[in-house]
């Protein structure tokens, strides 16, 4: 079967979208003082004192994402079990993060953060879909 050149386009674009996430949880993981210094100081501090479970999540969903990414460019179908599972995590992730205090905090409520979860959680439906689409016509198998 021939594979549609979309197919890889898009899922190269989705490996470096998603890889993109993996290096911000690694650098905010490792409190890489330069990435860290560039935040507002009020993120900072909640980064700091973020619930594990929260970090557990997050780390969950950012490397299902980039792991069901790189299974789209194998043609396996379990990326689409890993983009669900990165939704999920994702999804719990935010409500709890817009719902905590954290919803009152000046980076909570800014428009780029608004963008980027929007972005995040358009971007993993999107792979859902576009993983169902390629099961059903066979290119992933």
């Amino acid at each position: 079967m021939k594979v549609p050149t979309r197919y890889w386009l898009i899922s190269g674009l989705g490996a470096v979208w998603f890889a993109m996430g993996a290096f911000d949880y690694v650098m905010i993981s490792y409190k890489i003082p330069a990435y860290m210094q560039a935040m507002p100081e009020d993120l900072q501090y909640w980064l700091d004192h973020r619930p594990p479970w929260f970090t557990s999540l997050w780390a969950i969903s950012v490397w299902s994402a980039l792991l069901g990414s790189f299974l789209l460019l194998l043609r396996r179908r379990q990326a689409l079990r890993l983009f669900v599972l990165a939704l999920v995590g994702f999804f719990i992730a935010a409500l709890w993060a817009y719902l905590s205090e954290a919803a009152n905090m000046a980076h909570m409520q800014s428009v780029i953060t608004h963008i980027f979860n929007g972005l995040i959680l358009f971007s993993l439906v999107y792979f859902i879909v576009f993983c169902r689409r390629y099961i059903q016509t066979g290119v992933l198998r």
